[in-house]
């Protein structure tokens, strides 16, 4: 007599994917925070990266709950797409840090900042999706520019993500 043991999901990956929609929501907060409070308008990049935040929020939120409805195929799909939004908003923090070091390249008020503020998402969110700034008037916080900590937290955050990937694959052994 075989005996099966099934394989089983620890509920950690629910709430790891939970934990990392919540530090979206709080990167996202904090950015808007300093924009009304201290006046830091956000470039174009800046608002790429927001989106690829927001983008990483909701693949965050999705994979939390193919976790939790033990679909595997929806958590899979939401964190392999969460690490693509966190992987492009990482090419835009590193170009945006480029700029920074490099401030004779400046991209100011290029034409892709008049082309997201165009787009119809900027106009349900202008608070946070406005492109009015320059890319090299940036706030430091802890004596690094904002877009390295941005580069930086897409990193941490994809990298969570990608660490509940092979539990997504248990999950469809589990079944």
């Amino acid at each position: 007599m075989m005996l099966s043991r099934k394989s089983t999901v620890s509920p950690l990956f629910v709430v790891l994917n939970l934990l990392v929609a919540v530090a979206c929501v709080g990167i996202l907060g904090g950015a808007v925070w300093l924009q009304q409070t201290q006046g830091a308008l956000p470039c174009a990049l800046c608002v790429l990266q927001r989106m690829a935040y927001l983008g990483v929020l909701v693949f965050a939120l999705l994979g939390a709950l193919g976790f939790g409805l033990r679909a595997p195929a929806l958590a899979r799909t939401a964190l392999w797409l969460g690490l693509l939004a966190a992987l492009v908003g990482l090419v835009f923090a590193a170009k945006h840090v480029w700029l920074v070091y490099h401030p004779e390249q400046t991209c100011g008020l290029d034409p892709l900042a008049l082309r997201i503020n165009r787009w119809q998402v900027t106009a349900l969110a202008p608070w946070l999706l406005r492109a009015d700034g320059l890319c090299s008037d940036i706030p430091y916080l802890f004596g690094l520019p904002l877009p390295l900590l941005s580069g930086i937290g897409l990193a941490g955050l994809g990298l969570l993500m990608g660490v509940s990937l092979p539990a997504a694959k248990r999950l469809g052994r589990a079944r």
